[in-house]
């Protein structure tokens, strides 16, 4: 019950120093499943991930593509006003943990963004009492990604697959 009481809170507006994360629209959830690019989306967004993503998204249906608190996040840079990225969950926990995932175009990199909405993300994640953990996998190859989860405080985890899991458990 609790979990489904859960998933009825509204997708969250995060607000860190230089970003805003927010839900997408449904016409930009659209647009990025289709790999087109919109006026207020920064070059190179989205990338493939952020399609796949999306379309996972949009085969969820309306209420957990865009309005869900697990919903996929569009991350805007205030000063530009540009779509740079997305980040948020795959979706509700699984035994007690959140996966988180992001994607930043490639020009916004190496700027601190990626650990600011990292931290507006585990927020939101332990502001749910049953949720235990976060949990991130990325490619072997994606050193960038792993040093935003090492720096988040994020353990390698052994998995099974061909990614690499981290997890940080809740803060005590």
């Amino acid at each position: 019950m609790t979990e489904d009481l859960e998933a009825l809170r509204p997708a969250p507006f995060l607000e860190t120093d230089r970003l805003l994360l927010r839900p997408f629209t449904p016409e930009e959830l659209e647009a990025v499943a289709a790999g087109e690019a919109v006026e207020h989306f920064a070059a190179g967004f989205p990338a493939p991930e952020d399609r796949d993503v999306a379309r996972e998204s949009l085969l969820a249906g309306g209420y957990f593509s865009t309005e869900s608190v697990y919903a996929p996040l569009a991350v805007l840079e205030k000063a530009s006003g540009q779509v740079v990225g997305a980040a948020g969950f795959v979706g509700p926990p699984i035994d007690a943990e959140l996966e988180v995932v992001g994607s930043l175009t490639a020009d916004r990199r190496n700027q601190g963004y990626a650990q600011e909405a990292m931290a507006a993300l585990l927020g939101v994640a332990f502001a749910d009492p049953s949720v235990t953990a976060v949990r991130a996998s990325v490619p072997e190859d994606s050193t960038p990604a792993a040093q935003v989860l090492l720096a988040a405080g994020f353990l390698r985890r052994e998995s099974p697959g061909p990614e690499i899991d981290y997890v940080l458990s809740r803060p005590a």
